[in-house]
């Protein structure tokens, strides 16, 4: 399974989380899929949501909310739902109260029962180093000394091109008073 992961949220927890809800729902990963993002601010909304690709391979999409804590139990839901879109199953199909949170709540089913196990799994938050952040002057001077040794590499390379046009130039003069010459004396023949 492939995970990409543009949150802020661990990757290796969101990948065993996601592996959790499909062992435990039966549903394939086999060469699954699975993008994790923001939501777009306009989209608006505390909730996560997502959407999935029709049949397998799963190819999923999950969209978080920005600077709001993760309902566990919610994104269990939200992974399982997805995975039955990728064993091919739409919205009508999902009668079952745990994978359509309409239909629970309309025949008062509490669908979150089946997905507390979530709340144990952990989800956390991607912790950088600042002890190891490079400043900015540094990644400047780095980047200008990369500049300045690919500068150096061109103007070598141009330089010996410089030197091969001049020399196949000379070569190519050398053979067209060559054939003049060639001709010069066949007309007289």
């Amino acid at each position: 399974m492939k995970l990409l992961n543009k949150t802020n949220l661990r990757s290796d927890q969101l990948n065993h989380f996601i592996r959790e809800v499909a062992k435990r729902e039966m549903m394939d990963l086999k060469d699954g899929a699975f993008k994790i993002i923001y939501r777009r601010i306009s989209s608006g909304g505390a909730y996560i949501g997502g959407y999935a690709y029709y049949g397998l391979p799963a190819r999923v999409t999950l969209k978080f909310p920005r600077n709001v804590p993760v309902d566990k139990v919610e994104l269990a839901y939200v992974i399982a739902h997805e995975l039955c879109h990728t064993q091919g199953l739409k919205h009508k199909q999902m009668k079952n109260a745990i994978y359509n949170r309409r239909y629970a709540n309309k025949h008062k089913i509490d669908w979150k029962q089946h997905y507390l196990w979530a709340n144990d799994l952990p989800l956390e938050i991607e912790t950088k180093n600042s002890i190891n952040a490079v400043p900015k002057n540094i990644i400047i001077q780095q980047k200008r000394d990369k500049c300045l040794k690919m500068m150096n590499k061109w103007n070598s390379k141009m330089k010996t091109a410089s030197k091969a046009y001049i020399k196949w130039r000379g070569k190519t003069k050398y053979y067209e008073r060559q054939l003049v010459n060639v001709s010069a004396t066949n007309n007289l023949s």
